[in-house]
């Protein structure tokens, strides 16, 4: 069943894959009147999102930035179906890159790299960088037929770019003599759990310790990349030192710092982080077992 749903999937996707790019985003602007419009997807979660996060808007302000996202939103869809029927060449053209001699450095140096990023603009453009380097990611794997176009989209850049969350702990061990830059997506909401928290959009927020875990006990690098919108289908990647040596760091500051980059690039322009996303669904719950980490 799941092998039916998948060729379905890709029998919808692929067609509109190779339409020019001015009919997808036409499409882009008749899912945005559907989405906000008629269907209203999460509309309630998005608003009560963009209000705890930005108390001091207005309820009109909070209005047009949730208009923005689902704007945004449509474009992502598109953006990505776009990026499954277009070349490598072509895609090359629509990135600009700030600060690679950071990566470059590293590289010459051979040395393995962490980087970090949140699902702020259009995050599955991270595939483009094994153009400059042989890297891995690491990724929460969804169910179904939905999965495995992800992955095929995501590995359309490189032979191999992907690795399941529960696995990427063991693979770096394994190759730990070996240079690799490991992605993570460090904005997800983990389990209530976690230890990590900290105020992060005026909220209460936790955060996975796994990446910094990892890049502590090997004692690599660790980078912060940011992407910017330059225009549709369009973006602009720079990238940022969190730290040269991650055990010279104390506890919980690699997570900070990267929680703290984030939510600068967010404040600057609001309606392209995923507002949609059900983030503060857990509540922090003070007891002895408990680690709150404090602002910086």
């Amino acid at each position: 069943m799941t092998n039916i749903a998948y060729c379905l999937l890709l029998c919808v996707i692929y067609p509109l894959a190779w339409l020019p790019k001015r009919v997808l985003f036409l499409f882009a602007d008749i899912s945005y009147f559907l989405l906000y419009y008629l269907i209203k997807y999460r509309k309630s979660v998005i608003f009560i999102n963009l209000s705890r996060s930005f108390p001091e808007k207005s309820y009109a302000e909070i209005k047009t930035l949730t208009k923005r996202f689902y704007r945004y939103f449509a474009d992502l869809f598109f953006e990505n179906i776009y990026m499954l029927g277009t070349s490598k060449k072509k895609m090359l053209k629509t990135v600009s890159f700030s600060n690679a001699e950071l990566l470059e450095n590293y590289g010459k140096e051979g040395k393995s790299v962490v980087m970090l990023t949140g699902h702020y603009n259009n995050w599955e453009y991270i595939g483009l960088l094994t153009h400059f380097f042989n890297f891995k990611i690491a990724y929460k794997e969804q169910k179904g037929p939905f999965n495995r176009l992800m992955k095929r989209m995501r590995t359309r850049f490189s032979d191999s770019c992907i690795i399941p969350t529960q696995q990427i702990m063991r693979y770096m061990l394994t190759h730990r003599d070996e240079q690799r830059l490991y992605l993570f997506i460090a904005d997800q909401s983990p389990t209530d759990k976690s230890k990590s928290w900290t105020t992060f959009l005026h909220q209460d927020t936790n955060f996975f310790e796994g990446a910094e875990k990892m890049a502590t006990h090997l004692d690599l690098p660790v980078v912060y990349l940011e992407l910017s919108r330059k225009g549709r289908a369009s973006y602009h990647f720079s990238f940022t030192s969190i730290c040269e040596q991650s055990k010279e760091l104390p506890e919980h500051e690699i997570t900070l710092n990267f929680v703290r980059l984030l939510e600068e690039a967010i404040n600057r322009q609001p309606q392209y982080w995923l507002w949609s996303h059900k983030r503060w669904k857990h509540r922090r719950i003070i007891n002895n077992e408990q680690l709150i980490i404090n602002n910086i």
